[in-house]
This record gives C-alpha cells, structure tokens and sequence, in this order.
C-alpha cells in the first residue's frame, strides 16, 4: 500500500505554495492527498480525479471529501454548520486507528494545494516499486491504491499518453534500502488552474 498523503514540500521560487477553497462536489469522500479536478459538465464543483491520465487536475486536496448531499451545500445553522465527524478516517501506517479531527469548517469548499509550475509536492511510488535517481527528470502517471491514496507509478511512463507527474529529485529523507518518495510536479499542460 502507498498509503503516504501527497502534499506539498516546497516552492522553486521559495513562497508559500498556493492554496485555494473551492466549492465541492456532492457526494465525495476522497482522503487529503487526493487529486482533484474542478469539473467541466454539470455544477462544475470540485471533485476527485478519476485517475485518467493526461487530463488536467486543480492540485491535490488537504482535507477529507465532506461527501455534501448537493454541490457546495452547507448544514443550517439548526442542524450545526461544524459538525465533529462520528466515525473518523483512516490513519496512514495504523490500520485498526482512526482520526478524528478537529471540529470541520463545514462551507461546502474543499482546501486544495494547487498545481502549479511552482509548486513541488512529495508523493510515494508504487509498493513493490522503488524510487532510483534514474527517475529523476522522468514523468509518470498516478495510481490510486487499495488504501484510496494515491501514489506516482512508475509503470506508467509513456510521454504523452499516460504521464501527469515530473519527479524532480528523490525526498533526502528517504532513507530506507528500498526508497519510495520522491518530489515531484504537475506537468505544466495539465495544470487546471493555471491561466
């Protein structure tokens, strides 16, 4: 399992990476980490990518889909507008825990770090795969795993068919015998967001 959140590590120009609110989809319960797409048809909310290559994402999400009854809705203030979750999410590396944060700022928007040029995220490989200097400079497509995180893929390496992600360098901290993160960018024609 993959099962690391993607976010972000660092800028090239050494601000702070750009981050947006946007209005969420109906219906979505991806975990932080995930990468996310403002759709085109329909609401036009914010959604999980579904994992086809080559089509745009918005940047990856820093919070849990809030699985919203209609696009961007949020609870009457009689129904309590910030809930605290009941069950939790699931905890990366603890199968049996679970997090509960603390009390959601329930606006129908979802925080998104947004894919830019800029921005450089650290991700995982895939679980049998590891991470060489080789890959670096190299793209790659993304895989979601068993756990719903999402990991780069080393498998999918064809250049423009399959590709979304440029690593960069491997994550220094990263020290085990079998290295599995690297930083990585959006490539920049399927940067959603950017003008």
């Amino acid at each position: 399992m993959a099962s690391a959140e993607i976010h972000s590590i660092q800028t090239v120009s050494g601000n702070q990476p750009r981050m947006r609110r946007l209005i969420e989809e109906a219906g979505q319960t991806f975990l932080p980490g995930t990468p996310v797409v403002i759709l085109t048809a329909g609401d036009g909310g914010l959604a999980a990518w579904v994992g086809t290559n080559n089509t745009v994402i918005a940047g990856f999400s820093k919070e849990f889909g809030q699985n919203l009854a209609a696009l961007g809705t949020t609870p009457t203030a009689a129904v309590n507008p910030n809930p605290q979750p009941s069950t939790g999410q699931a905890v990366p590396f603890e199968a049996s825990a679970v997090s509960i944060s603390r009390p959601l700022f329930r606006d129908g928007r979802q925080a998104v770090e947004v894919a830019t040029s800029d921005t450089i995220f650290v991700g995982q490989v895939g679980p049998a795969q590891t991470a060489v200097a080789a890959n670096v400079g190299n793209s790659y497509g993304m895989t979601k795993d068993s756990d719903n995180h999402w990991y780069v893929d080393l498998t999918k390496s064809t250049s423009g068919t399959n590709t979304l992600v440029t690593i960069t360098k491997l994550d220094p901290n990263d020290q085990s015998a079998t290295p599995r993160s690297v930083y990585f960018v959006v490539q920049p024609a399927l940067q959603q967001l950017v003008a």
